[in-house]
């Protein structure tokens, strides 16, 4: 397969902003050996809590604090599969036979990350092997949660579908990888 090359800018949800963050952005490769995405949010990262490499966060709700999220899906299925990554190290799956309808995940490997800072960037560095991702032509949703200092959550998306904040809305899976 020839690499599949992306780069997108993700939104701020307009009912849940993050003005203290400039941009949140998402770049990444998919290629025979897997997938590889870049996350970088720039801002002034004081106003963020980030869970710290020793803190210990209840692997089901990732998503309530800080990390940043990728869905995954075969094109023209209604399955996907849900990936959550913390500061803290820590990630979860979850698998989806349709909208919400979570099902048992198979065994899969483990992805490797790399998180980096400094005052005004933050930066996931992240590789998912082959075999942790669904069959292809794949669409991809990308998300990050930021927790402010208040305890507020704000969510940025490639696009976010009215009403509520919803990454697992179908509208939100924008991103076709599909091989040329």
């Amino acid at each position: 397969m020839t690499p599949i090359r992306f780069s997108a800018a993700l939104l701020s949800h307009p009912d849940f902003p993050a003005p203290e963050m400039e941009a949140v952005e998402a770049a990444g490769v998919l290629a025979d050996t897997g997938l590889h995405l870049d996350y970088t949010l720039r801002g002034r990262l004081s106003a963020f809590l980030f869970p710290a490499p020793e803190q210990e966060l209840d692997a089901e709700r990732l998503w309530a604090h800080s990390c940043c999220e990728v869905f995954l899906a075969t094109t023209g299925s209604p399955a996907y599969r849900e990936y959550n990554f913390s500061s803290s190290g820590q990630w979860a799956v979850f698998d989806f036979s349709g909208y919400r309808q979570r099902v048992a995940s198979p065994p899969l490997p483990m992805p490797r990350m790399h998180w980096q800072s400094t005052p005004a960037v933050l930066n996931l560095r992240l590789d998912l092997p082959a075999a942790a991702l669904p069959a292809a032509p794949l669409r991809l949703a990308l998300a990050v949660v930021l927790e402010t200092a208040e305890g507020r959550l704000a969510y940025h998306a490639l696009q976010h579908p009215p009403g509520s904040p919803d990454f697992h809305h179908h509208s939100g899976f924008t991103l076709d990888l599909a091989p040329t």
